[in-house]
């Protein structure tokens, strides 16, 4: 596909879906989990649809399971933030967090994305 026309598709898909997820997250309560659905689901679904138009769907597996593997780590990294944070304070408690991220994201993505 054309470059013009993948610039086209991914403002188009992106503006949409953000519009769409944000107009989702507008509707749940309480608020605090309208973040879930902020960003990253719109984001992943516009960058599946362009790669998948540019390189065509063999690579979506693999960016999908990077984006599960990212996923997998966010949640190991926020666990891990909720409780270092409150022990060690912002700046060493993300650090520590980070390493709880890397761990199950690195390990995904060796046994799955080698």
């Amino acid at each position: 596909m054309k470059d013009a026309a993948l610039l086209a598709v991914r403002v188009l898909a992106g503006g949409m879906l953000v519009v769409a997820f944000a107009m989702l997250s507008d509707t749940l309560k309480p608020k605090m989990f309208a973040g879930l659905f902020g960003a990253a689901p719109s984001v992943a679904t516009a960058s599946l649809l362009v790669s998948g138009l540019a390189v065509g769907p063999s690579k979506d597996e693999k960016y999908a399971m990077g984006m599960i593997a990212g996923a997998i780590g966010l949640i190991a990294y926020s666990a891990a933030a909720a409780l270092a944070v409150k022990h060690l304070g912002s700046v060493v408690g993300s650090i520590v967090a980070w390493a709880a991220w890397i761990v199950p994201a690195a390990t995904v993505f060796w046994f799955f994305l080698r």
